[in-house]
């Protein structure tokens, strides 16, 4: 099926030029496509959920360079960090990268 803003736009070139414009016989993409099954998603992401928030660029590589010092990962340095906000606030340390 077209995206609708490519129709439009195909019927705006026709109007424009007066000639007759032709619909592809195929679309590249699908208007809509489903999210990512478990089966699609990598082993170890399956049961998990991505949590996020939107900071400065310095504080993602103030993260990046503090996980290289200490040979670890990102997420498992977000996770200790989770864990310490947890713990301060009465609630079990739960997060695992």
């Amino acid at each position: 099926m077209m995206n609708s803003r490519f129709a439009a736009g195909l019927h705006k070139l026709k109007d424009v030029s007066g000639k007759a414009t032709q619909a592809p016989l195929t679309t590249a993409e699908p208007e809509h496509t489903p999210a990512s099954s478990a089966a699609d998603m990598a082993p170890s992401r399956r049961g998990k959920v991505a949590v996020a928030a939107y900071f400065d660029p310095a504080v993602r590589k103030q993260l990046a360079i503090l996980a290289v010092k200490e040979d670890r990962s990102q997420a498992a340095m977000l996770a200790e960090a989770l864990n310490l906000l947890f713990e301060r606030y009465g609630e079990a340390p739960i997060a695992r990268a």
